[in-house]
């Protein structure tokens, strides 16, 4: 059984209590992130071989914990390198009613962002890998990253591995004018594409109509980029920063045909951090197993709703657990 590939920065993230500020707070919830760690958690979590690469600190309790979290989850830790240098973190005032949740970074000059060369023997690296997942905010964490990043996608797919890539654009992590750069460089070789409209027409020149629709977007990407096989993502319609209504789809750009999931309507979410990889892992999961295409998106989108049910960044649900939710999703008690 061949692998999924994962690679990124892992991230200790801070989180205050609602109802309570950065300014105020004097305990924070502590939880192991980092979009690429997320997949691969919740890949596992569905039952999929998987490797994650990314770089820690020696020597170090935080490195420590998060390996054991890792492996927890049955994830191939045997590409995790490690140097002198700090782990990433950052902070989450949570918000709660009309008020936004925000972040601060305090990622510079983190162990992996200091790599200045691609210190992995990529023999090894991409040995048994089918698929190659990364994301956008891995292209963001240097100059040095954006080349390396890339080198790597085309590393993979000269070992004939699909490349799976969420644009994931951070504005708090580099400009419009650097990722754009970046990614007209990667998206030749990506199969699995996870964009929104905006990514397709701040990155990728595609004029924007004000009368269409996602599909218009997909098409339009497709018709740019003919490589791409599948492209997927999810529109949420805001009632307050912390409610809102959120549906997923998915086009098939080899068949030129798309599904839509039924619209979830979000009242009390607990954590919105890593409802977007989740999502991703389950398309993923759905592709692999050459799923039907509404069962696809169906099951992706039950999987981000429940993770929208729990704190931390890992979707903490088993494929059983997922399938029941969509099934009685407006059941009270579990029986």
């Amino acid at each position: 059984m061949k692998s999924i590939l994962t690679l990124g920065e892992s991230l200790i993230r801070f989180s205050t209590q609602k109802g309570n500020r950065l300014s105020r707070a004097t305990s924070f919830d502590l939880h192991y992130g980092g979009a690429e760690a997320n997949v691969a958690m919740n890949l596992s979590m569905l039952n999929h071989k998987v490797k994650y690469a990314t770089k820690l600190p020696l020597k170090n309790g935080f490195s420590e914990s998060l390996i054991n979290q890792l492996q927890g989850n049955r994830i191939d830790c045997s590409n995790i390198l490690y140097g002198e240098g700090r782990l990433g973190s950052y902070y989450i005032e949570v918000g709660s009613g009309l008020r936004p949740s925000n972040i601060i970074y305090d990622r510079n000059h983190s162990v992996i962002a200091m790599m200045d060369s691609l210190e992995w023997n990529l023999d090894e690296l991409f040995k048994s890998v089918s698929v190659f997942h990364i994301t956008g905010i891995t292209l963001a964490l240097s100059k040095r990253w954006q080349e390396m990043s890339v080198t790597l996608i085309e590393e993979a797919k000269k070992r004939n591995i699909e490349v799976s890539f969420d644009m994931n654009y951070r504005q708090k992590m580099w400009s419009q004018k650097e990722a754009k750069e970046v990614y007209q460089k990667v998206l030749p070789n990506v199969d699995y594409l996870s964009a929104s409209k905006l990514d397709a027409i701040y990155f990728m020149d595609i004029e924007e109509n004000q009368e269409a629709d996602w599909r218009y977007y997909s098409e339009k990407a497709h018709k740019k980029y003919p490589n791409i096989k599948y492209i997927y993502g999810t529109e949420r319609t805001l009632v307050t920063p912390n409610s809102f209504e959120m549906f997923g789809h998915i086009f098939d750009a080899v068949n030129s045909t798309e599904a839509v999931s039924k619209i979830y309507k979000h009242h009390t979410v607990i954590d919105r951090i890593g409802s977007g990889d989740s999502y991703s892992a389950a398309i993923l999961d759905g592709i692999l197993l050459d799923k039907p295409l509404v069962d696809i998106v169906e099951f992706a989108m039950a999987a981000s709703a429940l993770k929208h049910t729990i704190y931390g960044d890992v979707n903490l649900f088993s494929r059983e657990e997922i399938d029941y939710f969509m099934k009685n999703t407006m059941s009270d008690v579990s029986r």
